[in-house]
């Protein structure tokens, strides 16, 4: 394989994911913004061709697919890049298209329901690449430089260093944190493997938002803070990924845990999050 093409080369994970690519593939950045370095295309139909195309372009914002015109493009984008590339197509979709049965850990075989026009797409797309042998990768919550800044990880680094309360929507639900680094290099493994499939991509550890913000403020070394959910929902809200058959696949697994990571992204320089 040499030829590797990446879609929505200028988003968040793109832009980690390129550099990986590069020091071992030839690497044809796509995007319809105009970015340096990188192919512009009014439409991602109009995709170059290569050996594998990795489909990025899809952002994990909700509002960005709340506009039904833009889900019909979303639609139409992937049926012709799958009808084009069928196996060569690796999409990126979300862990947000499980049916919440109050599992401790969702399987790639659990059962998936759309809840949203955004979990709507995915479904969908992901439907239109598997029956055409390309493959789906499910990420959970990715975080790390560069991430959406309506992202909850983000809504709380605004909040230090500062004083009072911090505070959040809602403490209680439990997510499945994925560095952007070890996301990246789960498609690098399905590149070199050239292994097919449905793949959860997450770190297989849930944290609660409490706990999220609870560890930030003890990373800053102000942990005796408060945290203050502002509408707290007393409906369970978990959301974690059961990656072993992952790790089995791909030889792949989360480099370092979210502790680690976060001191590593966002508390080693002494940065500010405003």
């Amino acid at each position: 394989m040499d030829r590797i093409v990446v879609t929505g080369a200028s988003g968040f994970l793109a832009r980690h994911l390129i550099p990986l690519l590069e020091s071992k593939f030839e690497t044809v950045p796509v995007t319809r913004n105009k970015t340096r370095g990188a192919i512009h295309v009014k439409d991602y139909s109009d995709t170059p061709d290569g050996d594998l195309v990795i489909h990025l372009a899809e952002g994990a914002d909700l509002s960005q697919h709340s506009a039904d015109e833009d889900v019909l493009r979303c639609l139409r984008t992937v049926k012709i890049l799958s009808q084009r590339f069928r196996h060569r197509l690796v999409y990126a979709s979300s862990s947000l298209v499980y049916k919440n049965t109050g599992a401790v850990k969702y399987s790639v075989g659990d059962p998936v329901e759309p809840i949203d026009s955004y979990t709507t797409l995915k479904l969908n797309n992901e439907e239109r690449v598997a029956s055409c042998g390309g493959s789906v990768v499910r990420f959970s919550n990715l975080y790390g430089p560069g991430m959406a800044s309506s992202s909850v990880m983000s809504d709380i680094l605004r909040q230090i260093p500062g004083a009072g309360p911090l505070t959040v929507r809602d403490d209680t639900p439990i997510r499945d944190f994925l560095s952007v680094d070890d996301a990246a290099n789960s498609l690098l493994r399905i590149v070199l493997t050239g292994n097919k499939g449905i793949f959860n991509v997450g770190a297989g550890v849930g944290t609660s938002i409490r706990g999220l913000a609870l560890l930030a403020l003890k990373l800053e070394g102000n942990g005796r803070r408060e945290v203050l959910a502002t509408s707290p929902n007393q409906i369970e809200a978990r959301l974690v990924l059961d990656i072993e058959a992952t790790e089995r696949s791909l030889g792949w697994a989360p480099a370092s845990s979210l502790h680690e990571r976060m001191q590593a992204y966002f508390f080693s320089k002494g940065e500010r999050f405003d």
